[in-house]
């Protein structure tokens, strides 16, 4: 057990730059969606919007389930999901995913709010997180763990593309093993709490859904903790992700003047992949 925790405190700890990021990302998408949906169309182009009817269309569908069968969805679709992420970590998938997602959650925001009014809106927002600090939780370490990977092992291929594969040493392997490592362990973490957080979404998130409609004041003070809990999150690996930035900036800066480096690589795939995946999103 003692060994167990340590694998995963060292997993996190190792990975929490790439988590802190997706998570900053993610929350920053969401903003910008809500306000780019709720400023860009009134009330009536909103809802004539196909990626709109289509949002009706799956509601329609979920809502017609019983407590059961929405669980069995919820862990079908949830899951398959979490093993696309696992398994196409080489392609960005996880973290180009969850901003996809992170967008989606603004159109449903505004949704609420045309249809229902502000309270709604509240209400709305809040009960995403009471199975979402399971389930969204769980995406965001499978897409920061997936990030990384993906640009340890590019990085990787680089050097060993430039150098030769002889010249790939003891210690990069070492350290491929420990990010694959990492890795697995994190996406056993992050699939165990999106696979708790189905029940809770089809058994508790409609109680809760009273609730906070009864008590906006409950609501509110709900969303504050939620935020305060993926702050803390945050701030664990800001700093290293702040100097890691700074880097991929200089990396930016180098590909734009035409030098070299075999970690350039990861930056050039990640580039590649993110603007494929929203050119499919915009199609």
């Amino acid at each position: 057990m003692g060994s167990l925790k340590r694998a995963l405190t060292g997993a996190l700890g190792r990975n929490a730059p790439a988590i802190s990021f997706i998570i900053l990302a993610f929350l920053i998408v969401t903003v910008l969606s809500t306000a780019y949906f709720l400023l860009a169309f009134n009330r009536e182009q909103f809802l004539n919007l196909p990626q709109v009817k289509e949002y009706d269309n799956l509601l329609e569908n979920v809502t017609g389930m019983d407590e059961w069968s929405r669980t069995k969805f919820y862990w079908s679709n949830n899951l398959r999901i979490a093993g696309l992420y696992a398994i196409s970590f080489p392609f960005y998938t996880g973290a180009a995913s969850l901003l996809m997602t992170s967008h989606q959650i603004g159109l449903a925001a505004v949704y609420n709010y045309h249809l229902y009014g502000p309270l709604v809106l509240l209400n709305f927002i809040s009960i995403i997180f009471v199975h979402g600090i399971l389930e969204l939780t769980g995406a965001l370490i499978l897409g920061g763990a997936s990030l990384r990977l993906a640009w340890k092992l590019w990085g990787y291929l680089g050097h060993a593309l430039t150098a030769g594969w002889g010249k790939v040493t003891r210690k990069r392997k070492a350290a491929i093993r420990q990010h694959l490592t990492d890795y697995l362990i994190l996406i056993a973490l992050g699939s165990l709490l999106i696979a708790l957080a189905a029940p809770v979404e089809s058994y508790l998130t409609p109680s809760a859904s009273v609730l906070f409609l009864i008590s906006p004041t409950l609501a509110i003070l709900f969303l504050a903790s939620v935020l305060l809990f993926y702050a803390a999150i945050i701030r664990v690996g800001f700093r290293p992700m702040l100097r890691r930035a700074s880097s991929v900036l200089e990396d930016l800066g180098e590909l734009a003047s035409g030098r070299w480096k075999p970690s350039h690589l990861s930056l050039l795939m990640f580039l590649l992949f993110s603007l494929l995946t929203w050119l499919g999103l915009l199609v």
